[in-house]
């Protein structure tokens, strides 16, 4: 109300640090009234670079995105504005006045005067600024923040520097260190907040194409990324649903924005970290194992005690033994800059990303082991990019959308090259097993990009992908035959996104399914015409029907004798089918009437043959009606038109010729 009667500005509210405070307490009520209008204020507040910096200093994007799966959906949209926002900050923001962690309830220390403070008079009246686009193309951004002690940052610092060394052995056992310890030991997200170990692992993976054993380097970065990945669908698993891992039956677990925001209202308020009170690693799931895993499965038990706020707050205590208790190392992020840390964290869509781009070369390296290796990495990164990018990503104009949307665009292409480089190198020159590695790499990685595509690109968005050598992909695999056999479903898919992608090589694909499916009932039609016994002239008829599509490719011409043959017989019966003969009627003015001039010549042949054969001098002893029974096909009104419309009018000797024998 007074915003909008210009008594207060938002250059007096963007200063006012309890204001924030109280914002954030505003959700933290047992019954939460105006929820949508209290984050579409603070929406508007965090335009401004002063309250943006305050609200991360109290833990606003930790505390948004544990509220964010307990409010309905249209609020979670406002949510994901609110915390997209606050990761957009001009440089140079001090961040000696940011504090480590946000409590809920404000100190009597940090409480203000009033709206109007002593100095801020002279401070120019801001207008509201624009409403900022809504980043729509984001299912999952970052994890909430987790701030570690002195010695886990030892930790990480050490195996980082171990996988910058020059000395492959260290870099080995570091890896195999990461897989087996380190991310059994810390919660993923970590390696995500601080991304340089992640960093040098994408670096590894560059030594794939190196000699000197380097390679099993690379596969060995493979394997942590790889490892990484489950472990992060697990932490997301559970950020999505925290209360389904509790020792306490209907309990939520402590990373909940349920029990965080229950914590804050009723639980008393002491942070005693006695042995049996405090949880020494921060908030991870499920197991009540002595130490704590990676792998979102750990430290439930812990979580129902009355402490659970302090891990909440993000804090990370490391474990010790029984005996060292007494020397539990505390949480230190005074000596971190928290700002330009969470800054500088992998989103959970750019680490997805880089995966692709940095995975998706060693592809092409020629060695089976490799392949196979890279693409199960990239199973695992692909069902995290379905939790965490959105398929709006296409349509959505942010800045975090366009640069996703570029890389996006990039990998597609490498999927691309990378199919048709495996197409292209099957060839007869190769050894069997090569030709078997080609084959294999070219099925493999394009079902992993056709599942890519459902994933992220809708079909009826797919005209927005125009990568060449995606389009050139996709085409080859519509027309492949064995493929589309295997994989009827994923054909199905190919063929929906080439027609939106280009007409002209979907009309090619269909023109030669259609060549491709009329040879295979040319050859179901000269397989069963050929039977002995009775025959089902209705599916003949259909089988030669279809048969003349193909005709002008293979030019098969004893299929128009058996066709004409098969006409003449159904023509024979006087109780005959009259459904089943205006069908054979169809398929004999389709030969008489061909395009192709040996095509027709052969057809007026085959019926020239008949009479021949039906009213021949040999014929003399048999009775005149059963004779003439086999020329009936040609007497009919429709027939006798073409014959003397068209085939007496044909220019072509050859032709003439037939219509003139057969006529007399």
């Amino acid at each position: 109300f007074k915003l909008d009667h210009n008594l207060i500005s938002y250059a007096d509210l963007v200063h006012e640090k309890v204001l924030f405070l109280n914002l954030l307490e505003w959700f933290n009520f047992p019954v939460v009234p105006m929820k949508e209008e209290i984050l579409n204020f603070v929406n508007i507040l965090i335009k401004h670079p002063p309250a943006a910096q305050k609200m991360i200093g109290i833990g606003a994007v930790e505390f948004f995105s544990q509220l964010r799966p307990n409010v309905e959906p249209n609020l979670q949209a406002i949510i994901d504005g609110i915390v997209d926002g606050l990761f957009f900050l001009p440089s140079g923001l001090p961040s000696s006045s940011l504090s480590v962690c946000y409590q809920t309830r404000s100190q009597p220390s940090e409480l203000f005067t009033g709206y109007f403070c002593q100095g801020r008079s002279h401070l120019p009246q801001l207008e509201i600024p624009p409403k900022r686009t809504v980043v729509k193309c984001l299912k999952f951004s970052t994890f909430p923040w987790l701030t570690l002690t002195s010695t886990d940052r030892h930790v990480l610092s050490s195996n980082e520097s171990s996988l910058r060394s020059n000395n492959q052995s260290l870099i080995w056992s570091t890896c195999e260190l990461l897989q087996d310890v380190i991310m059994q030991d810390f919660p993923a997200e970590i390696f995500l907040q601080r991304p340089k170990i992640v960093q040098s692992l994408l670096s590894l993976l560059n030594l794939a194409f190196g000699g000197d054993g380097r390679h099993r380097l690379a596969l060995q970065a493979v394997s942590c990324l790889q490892q990484l990945c489950i472990f992060l669908r697990s932490r997301l698993n559970f950020h999505r649903d925290p209360s389904f891992s509790s020792t306490e039956q209907g309990t939520a677990s402590q990373n909940s924005s349920i029990s965080y925001c229950q914590e804050a209202r009723g639980r008393p308020r002491s942070r005693n970290l006695s042995p049996g009170s405090s949880s020494p690693r921060p908030s991870v799931i499920g197991r009540t194992v002595q130490r704590p895993r990676g792998d979102g499965q750990d430290w439930d038990a812990a979580s129902s005690s009355g402490n659970s706020t302090q891990a909440n707050a993000n804090s990370r205590i490391s474990l010790h033994s029984p005996p060292d208790v007494g020397h539990i190392d505390l949480p230190d992020a005074e000596n971190e800059d928290t700002l330009e840390l969470q800054m500088k964290q992998l989103s959970l869509p750019q680490f997805c990303v880089s995966i692709l781009e940095n995975a998706i070369p060693l592809l092409r390296t020629g060695s089976r082991r490799v392949t196979m290796e890279v693409l199960e990495l990239l199973v695992e990164d692909m069902f995290l990019i379905g939790d965490a990018i959105s398929e709006n990503v296409w349509e959505d104009d942010s800045l975090f959308a366009l640069e996703l949307k570029d890389k996006l665009l990039l990998v597609l292409g490498l999927l691309g090259e990378t199919i048709l480089y495996h197409k292209t190198n099957i060839s007869a020159e190769q050894p069997e097993v090569m030709l078997v590695h080609h084959r294999m790499a070219f099925i493999s990685i394009s079902l992993l990009t056709v599942r890519l595509l459902q994933i992220l690109l809708p079909v009826e968005k797919a005209s927005k992908v125009l990568q060449k050598s995606l389009l050139n992909a996709l085409f080859l695999l519509s027309l492949d035959v064995s493929f589309s056999l295997e994989y009827p479903s994923i054909h199905e898919s190919i063929a929906a996104y080439l027609e939106q992608m280009s007409t002209e090589n979907y009309n090619i694909y269909k023109q030669v399914s259609e060549a491709a499916y009329s040879i295979e009932c040319t050859c179901s039609f000269m397989v069963e015409v050929h039977k002995k016994g009775d025959k089902n002239l209705s599916e003949l008829v259909e089988l030669a029907d279809e048969a003349l599509c193909s005709l002008p490719y293979h030019q098969h011409l004893p299929l128009l004798q058996e066709c004409i043959h098969i006409c003449s017989n159904i023509w024979k019966s006087a109780e005959a089918n009259s459904l089943l003969q205006a069908e054979s009627q169809k398929v004999l003015l389709r030969l008489l009437s061909h395009p192709l001039l040996n095509i027709k010549a052969e057809a007026y042949r085959c019926c020239l043959e008949v009479v021949k054969d039906c009213l021949g001098i040999h014929n003399i002893t048999k009775p005149v009606s059963s004779i003439c029974h086999g020329v009936h096909f040609l007497l009919h009104p429709k027939v006798l038109y073409e014959i003397c419309t068209f085939g007496l009018q044909e220019d072509k000797n050859e032709v003439l010729c037939l219509v003139a024998m057969f006529i007399s």
